[in-house]
This record gives structure tokens, C-alpha cells and sequence, in this order.
């Protein structure tokens, strides 16, 4: 009889395989195992067994087979009393659809896992990281581990890999430890360790990450190690200090949680102090670096859906630093997360209230003037409030109403303030022409304004403005589509005209202030896509010009025509133009051409805005900007070759160019790049332009480690 096992009992039976024997059918003799819901969890097969008190043994096509495992073998024993089967002669394990061990004799621990103990081998299926050893240890789900190798390279001669004189791995937390770690390039060893851990699978556990080794001309020897910290399942953090020899030392933690409905705040914190004489030689403004980053979002934060506001949100993106080093300091991601366009960086909050008729949204606005050594002159907008009636039926059934109000506070620590408060009520009368081709609307609009001046004292004498009005907004748009042969066709077209009714100003407005209705205005506008008959955008175009009817201002506004062009699948266009009539001159202009192919990809843009273009910060339309930028990647069969540049045509310098080689195969990747940068500095004259050369070494491997290597020119 034989002896029960841990997670079932065991049945004698005889069956037949057809799968196991490919060319005859046969009777093999079989023992299985089942669970407590009667599941084949165990198998072991073969063409002839004996049976004994502690043991049964395989010959001739021995099989096993669990719920993850399938081995073959020529012959097996199994104890039943210790739960092991040994497997010899041409063994080979297989997981899934994949070779997963190959050897002479296997020992199989028959546990949980079924885990291989004589030679030891483990895989994470998804990393492709690999441990063998020539022997295991089982207690307690921990195997201890001698002579250990670990890769994810090629098993038989692999590129990298990691020896190791003893270690440990948990099974329950996939977590492996090695000590007197060393990193070998094929058999040379590279780099030594006195104790390395980290994961088999994707379970976070706190410890050291791999750290940043680097040179500068500047800031001399650079060391930055990362620490990452993971006590609970919701949340983790990075504290990365750093120390920079020439220049000085700090640190930079990241940090993330996770709340009930999976909405990521991510926070970044840091400090960098400069030497006393670093700050001397470069004329710094700031002898220390410091700053704080915060991002989060979510929808249905305190609303629910059975109250009158069904829906609110929070959206928080902060970012207040010293100055421009901050971001330089650190990793590039870092900086990429930011708000920063050109000089200006913005934080933003908002949180909105929604039912199906009412809005109400509370936002604030922060910008920071990274050029300037004092920010105090920056026109802030802290808060907003606003309130919108959604659009609704009155009286008739194309008669419509919506109401909005705003308050806004303007504030700075130099210069004037502001309150402004403005109120619109618009009654729209809609209806629809020639069999619903076109859609006109009527809408007289009643606005009003109100701003109130503070800190006037700063050189400026200015009068609280007030402004009430009455015009009219009359639009139609008709929204066309056919379909072609070979394509299809959509096109449509708006025409809006303002006609200023009532009037009453007083006071004054800056230019910083717009009043709507307070001249006439007539605006046509377009749009047009041309499609493939499987729907593929082939063709885009936009057009818009706005006319002004008063001699003493501009007559015309912007002209911006939008092209976007899709050749094939590789070849792609772009050009958007804005044409300013009083200056009769280009007033800004993005080109790009792109190719994209299946080993090169490449592209040319063009990139320009004068003094005098019309000023958005919402759409991030601001400041001068003249500059070409192009760059291509071309894959060959064992290396990457690639290259940009970007060209400043008008103060005629590079801004920044790069040239580099890589090559990657599925467990070792390794690169080398030359930049050349030109970035912005503040020293206490303002923000002065900075020359960085280097050259920067990249490897990895892969999945376990990944360094950067940056030696100055």
C-alpha cells in the first residue's frame, strides 16, 4: 500500500497514452494523484514498473506530469517515504511549451512546487532570469543554493552571468539572495559584490538598487545609490542620495501610493548644496538646489451618485523648484514629468463639481520664470472659481440658455493685482436648412465685467474697470461626408460673426484682460480629412482666419492653416502655419517630415515664432524660438546606429547634438553616445547659456541590471 502524500491520495491504474507513444498504442502502467476535487494533479507514467515497499520503479518512457511541470526520462524511482523521484538518462523538463531543463539525472522534490533539486534549476518564465546549481536544500519553502549561476542569457554559453558561492531562494516570495556575487563576461569576472538580492518575479521588496557610477569635468567623481523602500503593498519610495565631488552633495526621494480605486499620487522631493567655492566659480544665484513635485488625479473623490453633484475630480500637478539645476540634478524622467515649457514652469490644481444641469470648478495657476533670479513680478492666477449652467431648452424647442460666471484673483508680490468677476448669458435660437445641411444659430449675449486694481503703488496709476455688454453671435456650419470609390471624404465648415450691441466702459483694462463683443468681428474657419476605405486618415486640413471691422485697430487677425499628410504607413507630414497680416510676415510655423520604417527611422523639423505671434499660455504659445532639428535611428542585424542635431539659425549655434552606437540581443545591451548640450544656468546676473559636453557609456543587464556611465569632455 502505498504511503499517503501531502496533497492526496494516491490510485493504481492502467492506461492507455496515446499521446506519450507516438507510434504504437500500448498500456503503460500509471500511478496518479488527485485533490480534494478529484483532479489529476500527478502523474507518473512508463512501459514497465516494480513496485516495492518504499519505492516504485520506471523503465522505458518514463513520464510525469503535474499541473506545471511535464518531464520525460528513461528510467525513474520514486521514493514514496522521503517524496522524491530521481529521473536519469536523457532527461528533459519542459514548461508550458518550452525546454525548461535538460539533463542526465534530475531529482524531483515532490512538495507544493515539485521543485528540481539534483541539478537545481529555475526560470521566471516572463524575465526569461535563470539560477542552476548543482545541488538544492529544501526546508520551508527555502532552497539553500551552492556554486549558484544566474543569467537570462543562452543556458549552454551565456554572454553574462552571475557566480555566486552560496545563496538562498524563497519560494513563497520569489525573492533570491546570493553572497560574494561576481559578474562575469562569459568566465572573465568584471565586478565584485559581498551580498546582491532581488526578485525572481515582480514582488516588491525593500533593498539597494543597482547605483550610478559616473565623471565630470565639473562636478568631478559622481556616485548616486538608490535605496528603495516598500513596507506595505500600497505604497513604496526611492531615496536616491548622491554625492558630486567638485560640487557638493543631497539627495532625492520619489514616492508613490496607490489609494481604493488605483489612482497613483507620485511625489518627488530633493536637496543639492553646492561648495562655497563651486558656487564662486560659476557666479551661482542659488547656492543650494531644492524642490518638490506632486501629481495626482481622480475622478468621483467625494461625489456620488445619488446627490445632486453625481461627479467631481481632482487634478493636482505642482511643480516648485529653486531653479533650473533642480532638474539637472537628477534623472531626466524626472524632468520630463514637469510642466516646463521653454523658461515658464507651471503648477496647476483643480477640483470640479458636475450634475446633469450645474458646474462648479475651483483651479489655481502658479508660474515660475526659471530665467529670472526673482519670480515676484509673475502674474499668478490664485484661485479661479467658476460656475457654468449647462445648455438647456426655454420656452421653445430651438430656444436655448446657459449661464457661466467667473472670479478671478490675479496676484504677485511686485506689481498690481487684480480682481476680476465677469458674467455671460447667452439665448441661443438654433435651427436646421435644406434637409438638416446646415445648422444656423442666432444668440444674443449679455456679458459684464468687473476689475478691481491693487498695490497700484508699483508706478502704475490704474482705475477699477467696468464693462457691460450686449452683442450678438451669429453662426452656421453644415458637417458634409461621402464616400469615393477609392476613399472617403469629410468636410466642415463654420462661419461666426459678432455684432457689438449695448456698450458701457469705464475705467481701465489691461492688455492682460479681453473683452468679448467689444468690436465686430467675423471668423470662418474649415476642416477636411480624406480617408482609406478601412478608415486609415490619409489627409487632414484646417483653416482658420478671423476679420475685425474697425479702422483703428487690426484689421485681420492670424491665419493658421493646418496640414497633416499620412503618405503610406511610414511617410508622414505635418505643417501648421500661422500668417500674420500686419506684419505680413510668418508669424509661426512648425514643419515636420517622419519616416518610419522597419529599420530606419528618421526625421527633419522646422520649428520658428517671432516677437510678435499672438501669446497663449494655455496652448503654450510664447516666446521667440527659431530652430531646425533632425535625427535618425538605422537598426542593422547586430547594432543600432543613430544621430540628431538641433540648430539655433538665428544666434547660429547648436543647441544640442548626439551621435551614438548600440547594440542589444535579448540579454545584453550596450551603447556609447557623444553629446553636446547648451542649457541654462542661473547665476545671479540672470540665466546665463552653459556648454556640456560628455560622453555616455550605457549597459544592461538584462532584466537585472542597467547603468549609466557619463565621463566629461
Amino acid at each position: 500500500m502505498l504511503a499517503m502524500m501531502k496533497r492526496g491520495a494516491y490510485a493504481f491504474s492502467v492506461m492507455t497514452a496515446l499521446a506519450l507513444v507516438p507510434n504504437d498504442v500500448e498500456a503503460r502502467a500509471a500511478i496518479k494523484q488527485f485533490n480534494n476535487q478529484q483532479e489529476s494533479i500527478f502523474e507518473f507514467l512508463a512501459d514497465d514498473m516494480e513496485y516495492g515497499k518504499t519505492q516504485i520503479i520506471g523503465k522505458g518512457h518514463v513520464t510525469v506530469i503535474n499541473l506545471d511541470y511535464f518531464v520525460t526520462a528513461n528510467k525513474a524511482v520514486y521514493d514514496t517515504q522521503n517524496q522524491e523521484i530521481v529521473l536519469s538518462g536523457n532527461v528533459n523538463a519542459y514548461k508550458g511549451n518550452s525546454l525548461y531543463l535538460k539533463s542526465e539525472e534530475v531529482k524531483v522534490k515532490l512538495q507544493e512546487d515539485y521543485s528540481f533539486l539534483e541539478p537545481f534549476y529555475l526560470q521566471d518564465s516572463e524575465s526569461g532570469l535563470w539560477v542552476d546549481s548543482q545541488n538544492a536544500e529544501f526546508n520551508n519553502n527555502i532552497y539553500q543554493l551552492k556554486d549558484a549561476n544566474i543569467s537570462t542569457c543562452n543556458v549552454n554559453n551565456p554572454i553574462w552571468k552571475i557566480k555566486a558561492k552560496e545563496g538562498q531562494y524563497d519560494a513563497n516570495d520569489a525573492w533570491l539572495t546570493i553572497w560574494h556575487p561576481r559578474l562575469c563576461i562569459y568566465d572573465v569576472p568584471v565586478l565584485y559584490l559581498p551580498y546582491l538580492s532581488f526578485s525572481m518575479g515582480y514582488k516588491r521588496k525593500s533593498g539597494l538598487l543597482y547605483p550610478i557610477v559616473g565623471n565630470s569635468g565639473d562636478d568631478g567623481f559622481v556616485y548616486s545609490q538608490p535605496i528603495f523602500i516598500a513596507p506595505k503593498d500600497n505604497w513604496d519610495m526611492t531615496f536616491t542620495p548622491q554625492i558630486r565631488a567638485k560640487r557638493g552633495g543631497g539627495f532625492f526621494n520619489e514616492f508613490r501610493f496607490i489609494d481604493d480605486k488605483d489612482e497613483i499620487l507620485w511625489a518627488n522631493f530633493g536637496f543639492f548644496g553646492n561648495s562655497k567655492s563651486y558656487q564662486q566659480t560659476y557666479d551661482l544665484e542659488n547656492r543650494n538646489h531644492y524642490g518638490l513635485q506632486l501629481k495626482y488625479e481622480r475622478e468621483n473623490l467625494f461625489a456620488k451618485e445619488s446627490n445632486y453633484f453625481y461627479e467631481d475630480g481632482l487634478h493636482v500637478d505642482i511643480s516648485q523648484i529653486s531653479d533650473i539645476d533642480y532638474f539637472r540634478l537628477q534623472n531626466e524622467d524626472i524632468r520630463n514629468i514637469a510642466d516646463l515649457q521653454g523658461n515658464l514652469l507651471t503648477s496647476r490644481l483643480n477640483y470640479y463639481l458636475k450634475s446633469s444641469k450645474d458646474y462648479l470648478g475651483f483651479s489655481a495657476r502658479y508660474y515660475s520664470n526659471l530665467e529670472q533670479t526673482s519670480n515676484a513680478n509673475t502674474l499668478q492666477a490664485l484661485p479661479q472659481i467658476q460656475y457654468h449652467r449647462q445648455i438647456d431648452n426655454i420656452l421653445l424647442d430651438n430656444l436655448y440658455y446657459s449661464f457661466d460666471y467667473r472670479a478671478n484673483h490675479f496676484t504677485r508680490p511686485i506689481g498690481y493685482r487684480a480682481i476680476q468677476q465677469e458674467a455671460q448669458l447667452p439665448l441661443i435660437y438654433s435651427q436646421s436648412l435644406f434637409d438638416d445641411f446646415v445648422n444656423v444659430s442666432l444668440s444674443p449675449v449679455f456679458y459684464g465685467t468687473s476689475v478691481d486694481y491693487f498695490n497700484e503703488s508699483w508706478g502704475m496709476d490704474l482705475q477699477n474697470g467696468r464693462y457691460i455688454s450686449q452683442y450678438y453671435q451669429i453662426k452656421a456650419n453644415t458637417d458634409l461626408v461621402k464616400k469615393y470609390d477609392t476613399f472617403g471624404h469629410t468636410l466642415s465648415l463654420e462661419a461666426e460673426y459678432i455684432l457689438p450691441g449695448f456698450e458701457h466702459k469705464e475705467g481701465d483694462f489691461t492688455t492682460f484682460f479681453t473683452l468679448p463683443g467689444d468690436r465686430q468681428e467675423f471668423r470662418v474657419s474649415g476642416k477636411q480629412h480624406f480617408y482609406t476605405l478601412d478608415n486609415s486618415l490619409i489627409l487632414s486640413h484646417k483653416m482658420e482666419q478671423s476679420f475685425y471691422f474697425e479702422s483703428n485697430r487690426e484689421e485681420l487677425g492670424e491665419l493658421e492653416n493646418e496640414i497633416r499628410y499620412f503618405f503610406d504607413t511610414r511617410w508622414s507630414f505635418l505643417s501648421d502655419i500661422f500668417y500674420s497680416h500686419q506684419h505680413s510676415r510668418i508669424s509661426e510655423s512648425t514643419n515636420q517630415v517622419r519616416y518610419e520604417g522597419d529599420y530606419v527611422n528618421a526625421f527633419f523639423g522646422h520649428f520658428m515664432r517671432e516677437d510678435f505671434a499672438q501669446q497663449n499660455l494655455i496652448e503654450g504659445r510664447f516666446g521667440e524660438a527659431n530652430y531646425i532639428n533632425a535625427g535618425f535611428r538605422r537598426e542593422f542585424e547586430s547594432f543600432d546606429l543613430f544621430a540628431n542635431v538641433g540648430y539655433d539659425y538665428k544666434e547660429h549655434y547648436l543647441k544640442t547634438w548626439q551621435v551614438g552606437i548600440s547594440t542589444q540581443i535579448r540579454c545584453f545591451s550596450f551603447g556609447v553616445k557623444y553629446v553636446s548640450e547648451i542649457y541654462p544656468m542661473l547665476t545671479s546676473r540672470g540665466a546665463e547659456a552653459r556648454d556640456d559636453k560628455y560622453v555616455l557609456f550605457t549597459i544592461e543587464f538584462i532584466p537585472l541590471l542597467s547603468s549609466d556611465v557619463k565621463i566629461a569632455n
